[in-house]
C-alpha cells in the first residue's frame, strides 16, 4: 500500500513533467499548486488562521537536510 508522501512525489513528479511540457514554468506551477491546495484547506472547512499555522509551524521547522517535521497525519 503506497503511503500519502509516496503518492504525493508520484502526483507532483507528473504534474511538473507535465507542466514543463506545456512550458510551464516551475515557480509558476509551484505557487499555483500551493494556492490551489490551500483553497482546497478552506473548502474542507480549515480555517485561514489553521492553514497558516499548519504553514509556518511547517517553514519554521524545515532541517538543513530538506527534511520536513509535519505537525499533522
Amino acid at each position: 500500500m503506497t503511503d500519502a508522501y509516496t503518492l504525493a512525489k508520484q502526483h507532483l513528479d507528473t504534474n511538473i513533467a507535465d507542466a514543463k511540457s506545456q512550458n510551464i514554468d516551475l515557480n509558476a506551477y509551484g505557487q499555483a499548486l500551493i494556492w490551489k491546495l490551500l483553497e482546497r484547506y478552506k473548502e474542507d472547512g480549515r480555517t485561514v488562521a489553521d492553514i497558516v499555522d499548519e504553514v509556518k509551524y511547517t517553514l519554521e521547522n524545515i532541517q538543513d537536510d530538506d527534511t520536513f517535521h509535519v505537525s499533522r497525519n
